[in-house]
Parts: structure tokens; sequence; C-alpha cells
């Protein structure tokens, strides 16, 4: 065991001892998006924690552990506003960004498509009050390098990083599709990191139906798909 996950297991020893967990283990481990895991072998637990974290106050790791163990044992469970603080601010989001885009292998980290700008269609999307510039705040937008007409966009609230599919990205695609489903996405960055919650909750989807073209993007996009 290195020298760092003997301290984190010392760290959140107490932590696991509230929920008579008195034999365990914690290591940080590399993880694209962010994730925390446990496994059980026999008396003995090891919980995988984000290296996304290693850096992290001891109370935010302390917090996250605790939450992770009321999800073990099925209790109640929630972030407290110190942890959550922690992980929206600007100083986390642009040092893990950074990690998070390297560790994306599917990603170009441009908007400048082979004929597309998303920020164009960014502009578009803010010029009809659609957006608002808080929304897209702090945040990357960027095609993939490899196509996909199944997932045409993605969002990681978390490290607001926003990926477009680049089937997308050719000209016979019309305007008010690309532009969907960057509104689409972009409602996620809205949204915000928020664990534990559903992204595509009712509010959601009142939110995404207020897109002018919203049915014929609907069907463009699934007879993409179907073609594909």
């Amino acid at each position: 065991m290195q020298e760092r996950d003997r301290e984190l297991t010392a760290l959140i020893e107490p932590v696991a001892a509230k929920y008579d967990c008195n034999n365990i283990e914690a290591c940080f481990k590399t993880f694209k998006e962010f994730c925390l895991s446990w496994r059980f072998n026999g008396n003995k637990t090891t919980l995988y924690i984000s290296d996304y974290l290693i850096d992290a106050p001891d109370h935010v790791i302390e917090n996250c552990v605790d939450t992770l163990f009321k999800v073990i044992k099925k209790k109640d469970h929630e972030y407290d506003d110190n942890y959550m603080a922690w992980v929206t601010s600007d100083s986390f989001i642009n040092s893990k960004r950074k990690i998070y885009l390297k560790r994306s292998k599917n990603l170009t980290r441009s908007d400048i498509g082979k004929t597309r700008l998303i920020s164009d269609s960014v502009q578009r999307l803010l010029e009809q009050d659609l957006l608002v510039p808080s929304d897209i705040d702090n945040s990357i937008f960027t095609w993939t390098s490899r196509p996909s007409y199944r997932k045409v966009g993605y969002c990681s609230p978390m490290m607001r990083v926003v990926a477009i599919s680049s089937a997308l990205d050719r000209e016979e695609i019309p305007n008010y599709v690309v532009d969907y489903v960057v509104y689409h996405e972009s409602l996620h960055l809205r949204q915000g990191y928020r664990p534990f919650r559903r992204s595509h909750d009712t509010q959601f989807r009142k939110m995404e139906r207020l897109f002018p073209q919203y049915k014929e993007a609907e069907a463009y996009l699934k007879d993409l798909k179907d073609r594909s």
C-alpha cells in the first residue's frame, strides 16, 4: 500500500467505525469520471476513492466517505454543503478538468469541427434567450473524435464539459438539430453537479421542450440513429 493510501485509510477509519466497519482499507483510484466504489472480501471492506479528491481537505474526504457508507448501508444520503462547495469551486473544476480531458480519449478538446463551430450554436441559443451566459460559465464545448449516432451529446456537469458527437459535424445536418443537442447538454450545465438526483427530471423535460423545434429535432435525431 502506498503512503498516501495508508494516510487515507487512517483518516477514514473513525468514519468507518461509526458504521461498525472496523476492518477497512482505502485507496485513491484513477477513474475517468468521478467515481466511488467498494468491495467486500469476508469481513474486510475496501473503498476506492476517485483520485480527483487526492488533494482535497480532510473534511471533504471524511464527508465523502461518510456519505458513501450511507449509500452502502442504504440510509438517506447527501453530501454536506462544505463538500459541495469544494467540488463545485472554480479552482477544483479548472484543475481537475485538465486531467479529465486527458483521460477522455474520444474528445478533440476543441469546438472547431470540420464544417461547424459549436460556438455558433451557443451564440444562436444565447440570442434566442434559450441560454443565458451564466448557464455556460466556466465551461468547455468539444467535438468527439469518433462519431456516435446513438449518443449525440454528453455533459459532465461536475467538470463542466459538453461533448457533441462528430456525427453532427456535417453540412447536411440542419442548424436546428445541432443547436438542439447543444441546448440539451447545456441544460445539464444549468442544473450543475447534483449527485444522487435524476438528470432528466420533470423540470429538465419542461426546459427541453422550450426549444422551438423540439419535435422536429427529436424526429431528425431518431431517423439519423435508425439509419446509422
